[in-house]
């Protein structure tokens, strides 16, 4: 059984849930860097957008009754792998020193977007 969880206001760039929850896990689509206030890219850094990105997330996983401490799988896009120091930097600011798994793909994101991150959480 699955529950779609919908978060008004937040953006999404296509047809697809913000979050499902099934078998105990919450199940996050990837979060960028837009501002729900606007639906425009959040500054022009990836630094920028990655903490507009995680803002984002944090929305989600509280929406669907988790948290950033259940994260248990991240998978994060980012357009420029020279960007990675900047990427692990802010990972383990949010994530601190138990981080959930991760894997990290350089891809072309939509929009002119330079970062995005989907996650795996537990609901316990």
């Amino acid at each position: 059984m699955k529950e779609v969880v919908e978060v008004p206001g937040m953006p999404a760039i296509g047809p697809y849930s913000h979050a499902v929850k099934a078998g105990g896990l919450l199940f996050i689509a990837g979060q960028a860097g837009l501002n729900p206030l606007t639906g425009k890219v959040e500054g022009t850094s990836l630094t920028e957008q990655a903490r507009q990105a995680f803002l984002n997330l944090g929305v989600i996983l509280e929406a669907g009754g988790s948290s950033f401490a259940q994260v248990v799988n991240t998978t994060l896009l980012v357009a420029d792998a020279a960007e990675f120091p900047a990427v692990n930097a802010l990972f383990a600011e949010v994530f601190g020193p138990q981080p959930p798994a991760r894997m990290t793909m350089q891809v072309t994101l939509p929009k002119g977007l330079l970062f995005s991150i989907g996650c795996v959480a537990s609901l316990d």
